[in-house]
This record gives C-alpha cells, sequence and structure tokens, in this order.
C-alpha cells in the first residue's frame, strides 16, 4: 500500500442526529520501511530486468477502515525507484517514503531521520507487532527483530560531510556562513561534492574517507579534485598520517618528499626556471588545475594511444626508479637533451659521442697506423712491438672489433 486515505483522532465532523464521524484524509507519500530490496539476478525478488532495484516494503500508515500495518508481504507490496536514472537503493530495514501514482508502487529514499548518519539512520515508526519463534541467534538479535539486513555493517558511523568558510576564497564577510554545496555522500566513506568558492566551481570526489573526518583531505584513500581558484593548501590543510601519526603540513609532490632524495621534481624546475621559488610557482597555484591522489594510478589505454600534453613543461619525478619500456621504438626529440642536472655546482656536462662518426675516425686512425713504417737506410721497416714483432698484427684484429662498438637498435642525431 502507498498513496492512501486514512484518518487521525481528533479529525471529526458530526452527521446525522450529532454522530460523529473519522474524515478520511488523502496521503499521497507515506512512511513505511523496507523489507527485502532486489540487489540483482540472485536475489529472491528478482522478477527479470524491470526488478532491479525495486524494495518490498510495508507501510507504517493504516488505511482509511483501520486496518493494521501488515505482517506479510507480497508482490503487492514491491515498489519501483520513482526516479528514473538517480536512486539510492535501500537496505533492510531502512525507512523510505511509499506513494502509488497511476497503480504503480514507487519508493523514494532511504529517507533520513534524527540520526542524520549518511551511514544508517534507525526507523523510528518501527513498532514489533509480530512474535515469531525462531532459534536462530541473528535472526532473534535486535538487528533481526527489526528486519534490518544482517549483511549490513553499521559498526561504524561516518560523519556528515560540512563546509566552513575560507576567508580567501568564499565571498563576504559574514561570520559563520558559507554557502551550501550539492554534496552525494555514500554510506562508508565516499561522497561527491559540487559546489562552489564565491562564485568559482570546483568539484571533489573523495573514496574512503576516514570515519571521523567532516571534510575530504589528502588523507583520503583516493581524491580527485577540481578547482578553479585557490591553491592546494586552500582546499586540503595539514593532516595526520594514519599510518605513521606523523603531522603532514599540506599538499607535496610524493618523489620530492623521499629522504636523500637529491633529484627532486623541485629542484629541477628551479634550476631550469633560474632559481624559482617552489611554494609560489608549484605549491602557490591559484587557478584552474586538477589533482589525482592515490595509493596508485593507472592509467590504460586498450585500444589506441595516449597523448600528454603541456604548453609549458612536463615534469615525471619517482622516488625510486622510473622505468620506460617499448617494444618497437623509443624517440626523444629536442634541441638540447641533458643527461644529468645540467645546473648542479661542481658539475660539467660533456658532449655525447657521436658513434658513427668515432668509428670512421678510428678505422683511419688505425689504418694509418697498419701502414707506418720506419726507415733504415733508405728503406721501409714495419712498425714493431716491444718483442720486435710486426705492429700491424696487433692492430688488424681491433680493426675487426670496431664495428663491434655501434649499437643496431640506439641511435642518436647529429649537431
Amino acid at each position: 500500500m502507498g498513496s492512501t486515505f486514512s484518518t487521525f483522532s481528533g479529525q471529526k465532523v458530526k452527521g446525522f442526529l450529532g454522530k460523529e464521524y473519522s474524515v478520511p484524509t488523502f496521503l499521497q507519500f507515506v512512511p513505511g520501511y523496507c523489507v527485502e530490496v532486489v540487489h540483482s539476478s540472485e536475489s529472491l525478488g528478482y522478477k527479470g530486468e524491470q526488478s532491479i532495484n525495486t524494495i518490498y516494503a510495508v507501510s507504517h500508515v493504516p488505511n482509511a477502515i483501520g486496518k493494521r500495518r501488515q505482517q506479510s508481504f507480497s508482490e503487492d507490496n514491491r515498489y519501483f525507484p520513482l526516479l528514473r536514472n538517480h536512486g539510492d537503493v535501500p537496505t533492510k530495514g531502512d525507512p523510505v517514503l511509499l506513494c502509488t501514482i497511476g497503480k504503480i508502487n514507487y519508493y523514494l529514499g532511504p529517507i533520513n531521520t534524527i540520526n542524520n548518519s549518511p551511514t544508517w539512520n534507525d526507523d523510528l515508526n518501527f513498532k514489533k507487532e509480530l512474535a515469531i519463534e525462531n532459534n536462530d541467534a541473528l535472526f532473534n538479535s535486535s538487528r533481526g527483530e527489526k528486519g534490518e539486513s544482517l549483511n549490513f555493517n553499521k559498526d561504524i558511523l561516518y560523519k556528515r560531510l560540512q563546509k566552513i568558510n575560507v576567508n580567501e576564497l568564499d565571498y563576504g564577510n559574514i561570520i559563520n556562513e558559507v554557502t551550501g554545496d550539492y554534496m552525494v555522500e555514500g554510506r562508508h566513506g565516499n561522497s561527491i561534492r559540487v559546489g562552489s568558492r564565491s562564485n568559482y566551481p570546483y568539484m571533489i570526489f573523495s573514496n574512503e574517507r576516514g570515519p571521523n573526518n567532516s571534510f575530504e583531505s589528502l588523507s583520503d584513500g583516493s581524491l580527485i579534485s577540481i578547482t578553479s581558484t585557490g591553491t592546494l593548501a586552500n582546499y586540503f590543510p595539514g593532516y595526520t598520517d594514519s599510518t605513521t601519526e606523523e603531522s603532514v603540513l599540506g599538499f607535496r609532490m610524493s618523489s620530492d618528499g623521499v629522504e636523500n632524495n637529491n633529484y627532486s621534481i623541485g629542484n629541477i624546475h628551479t634550476n631550469l626556471h633560474n632559481g624559482a621559488d617552489i611554494q609560489q610557482t608549484i605549491y602557490g597555484y591559484d587557478t584552474n588545475q586538477i589533482l589525482l591522489h592515490s595509493d596508485r594510478i593507472t592509467l590504460n589505454s586498450k585500444l589506441d594511444d595516449i597523448f600528454i600534453s603541456s604548453i609549458k613543461d612536463i615534469y615525471i619525478g619517482a622516488g625510486e626508479n622510473l622505468s620506460l619500456t617499448s617494444p618497437k621504438s623509443l624517440n626523444i626529440v629536442s634541441t638540447n637533451v641533458n643527461i644529468g642536472d645540467s645546473k648542479k655546482e661542481g658539475v660539467t656536462m660533456e658532449a655525447m659521442v657521436l658513434g658513427d662518426a668515432l668509428l670512421e675516425v678510428l678505422t683511419e686512425t688505425l689504418d694509418a697506423l697498419s701502414k707506418a713504417a720506419s726507415l733504415f737506410y733508405g728503406s721501409p721497416l714495419p712498425l714493431t712491438d716491444g718483442t720486435t714483432a710486426p705492429l700491424s698484427g696487433k692492430i688488424i684484429p681491433i680493426q675487426q672489433k670496431l664495428n663491434k662498438i655501434l649499437s643496431k637498435k640506439h641511435k642518436i642525431e647529429q649537431g
């Protein structure tokens, strides 16, 4: 039973001979609770694709003839999601709103109660009406008696997300006031926030937020931040690392935080930009930017190319090893390629050697040496080593090895 007529005490009219009659009132939405959910084809109530995400529910409101709440449920108690493409699928025991439109039963929910918890809200209208003998300890537990899903983990209740004023970003200076965001909160610490600071929009996707955290932070398991104004520090200030219990002041690139890393992105950036201060150029950036932050990030193209392009610089930093692999070719095209830190104090950069040119010089040198001779009373004598053996005997084997110094796979541009 969804929408229905019902009567309420105190709402009566007098009829013939002064007799009082209850006045039926039509209720479009009535409170109820979920008793079964069709999550997949394995669910008990599955009746084909059209039944996915439907629920069986029981109304808390008696109808106009005073019928009490139902003690059992059937197909008459199946309810479809009211909204076509947006829904929060309930679990057993969740409070919901029920209605009937065009002879079709619909539900909205789960609805919030005074618990105001994104994880679980108790049904305040629930009353046990039927005692059923059952030796199953789980069934006879307080959760089982309420019809709650024993498969739902509500041991940890996550806090609601909050939003506080950030003076550097928000419009106006009214104390304790800020513009609210549109938020989708999962039951166990994941969320999507679509909001704004002043008139600058932003979006934050968070997964595995700590149960006691009221804001998205860099300590979340995974984080995607899309902002149009403000630095990353404005949105994600310092936090305490749950693993090491160390205080982290704010966002920094992971590779630059590795101890004894003498080749950090920050150092290279500073060297390439004439001593630029990375607190301004990197961490002080305050316009449109995207942050992907997680324990591991994988970019995988299953059919075609991956393009990474920047109108300025591209930096790739690793705290340990950086590997580039390709079964066919690796092309590095630039007017200036440096291997090593060209700006490091005390370091002298030297030119690379061109293999073909070096081979040509060595070949000509050894050929000249093999033909060199001394004159003895006007007659040429071959050069010899310390044992008086002809030197050409040693030069020829060296000449035969020269071609081996050239790589058959790797080339370098002349210049």
